[in-house]
């Protein structure tokens, strides 16, 4: 902040600290005093919601056509940008390489076009789940109530594992949010299937597990999992304390049901339309989301850049990705390029908060009862088929007409 004021004399901007812990709550009490800033950081689900409320500006004359965020970013409503993400982040697979080569196996695909099945997803995490006796849960004798590595976990928190919905041709909600899809039943085999990791298969902490666990990379650092999804966020967030005590991980595209596919997302900037500054706090979101101005925590592996023009050749992205550059805790080069540039390039679809309004209500309302599913009390199918008249009456009330 202190190095924009000083940049130029145009536009002076004041920090208002709002802590992350009831960052809604308060945002919400300023709009209803009439006393919202000129701009913010929101959370991504906070977006629409201000935006049908007629409280965030249109954007779409912030940025030159040729020097724009990605457009996979973009939040719109009524089909204009109201704000772009802050980084650009995608769902990812880690793994620990010690433990995939004490078992002699190939590690993860980290290229779209080699995903592996759903199955062979299973299968491998089969062979890296361990009992206290060291017998695998593909072995006869397998202790699944005495675990002591769980070849994996894939999660499932609400807005992370609708993917392999998603993948399997189905999903919570069509791209344009106009028809609701999680009653399909490629939406519910697939949740059925993520469930089973826990349920069935055994290869997966439950959710009470995984409450008592570390985080991403100590889990992978201790062997308590052999691979976990997660976000591109956590190799500059969690995963880069592990490695100065021992983590070699790598990193891999999602497994596929039908198609190989994740998400995209990334916390919006956005600007009131009760501004009286609307310039001049484009003038400032325009310098605070620039690259240059966000340079180390694109570095450490926290976000992308937002910018086309840093994914428009391999100079370009080496300047930021390539760890040989960057002397941080970034994959190689070549895996990470693959793994996860064009994967979020060429394979990525959005959280719907992107563009439906009322998305964490959605999810409320999905979320009421789902541990039935995860703990193995309910199948998808006759928890979704309960709930459905909620979710579809909801639904109906919110899209966008």
């Amino acid at each position: 902040m202190d190095r924009f004021n000083a940049s130029q004399d145009k536009v002076h901007a004041t920090l208002i600290i709002i802590p992350r812990d009831g960052y809604e709550t308060k945002v919400n009490t300023m709009a209803a005093g009439k006393q919202l800033p000129d701009c913010t950081e929101l959370s991504e689900a906070m977006a629409l919601e201000f935006a049908s409320a007629g409280l965030l500006a249109d954007v779409s004359s912030m940025y030159p056509a040729d020097n724009a965020p990605l457009k996979s970013l973009a939040f719109t409503f009524k089909g204009k940008p109201v704000g772009y993400s802050s980084g650009n982040e995608v769902l990812l697979l880690y793994y620990n390489k010690k433990i995939f080569d004490a078992a002699k196996l190939p590690y993860p695909p980290a290229s779209a076009d080699k995903a592996w099945t759903w199955q062979q997803y299973v299968d491998v995490a089969k062979k890296l789940t361990k009992d206290k006796n060291g017998k695998t849960a593909d072995q006869a004798g397998f202790d699944p109530k005495n675990i002591v590595q769980y070849g994996t976990d894939f999660d499932r928190t609400w807005w992370m594992w609708p993917i392999a919905a998603v993948s399997n041709g189905g999903g919570l909600m069509s791209p344009d949010g106009q028809q609701l899809l999680i009653g399909k039943p490629e939406s519910t085999d697939a949740m059925q299937a993520v469930a089973d990791l826990y349920v069935k298969n055994h290869v997966a902490p439950s959710r009470s597990d995984l409450a008592a666990m570390s985080t991403l990379d100590v889990n992978l650092l201790t062997g308590k999992v052999a691979m976990a999804t997660g976000g591109q966020w956590n190799i500059g967030i969690t995963l880069k304390n592990s490695v100065p005590d021992g983590l070699d991980y790598g990193v891999g595209v999602l497994p596929k049901f039908k198609k190989a596919v994740t998400y995209n997302t990334g916390a919006p900037y956005g600007i009131f339309s009760t501004t009286k500054n609307l310039s001049a706090a484009m003038t400032f979101i325009r310098w605070w989301a620039d690259e240059q101005n966000q340079w180390p925590v694109i570095l450490n592996g926290t976000l992308m850049p937002v910018m086309a023009k840093w994914y428009s050749n391999e100079a370009n992205m080496r300047q930021w990705a390539d760890p040989a550059v960057t002397k941080t805790a970034r994959p190689p080069f070549a895996m990470y390029k693959t793994a996860v540039i064009d994967y979020a390039m060429n394979n990525a679809v959005q959280v719907p908060w992107y563009y439906f309004n009322g998305y964490t209500g959605l999810n409320d309302i999905l979320e009421s009862g789902i541990d039935n599913v995860w703990n193995g009390k309910q199948t998808a199918k006759d928890y979704i088929a309960q709930i459905m008249p909620q979710l579809q009456k909801y639904f109906d009330d919110h899209k966008a007409r």
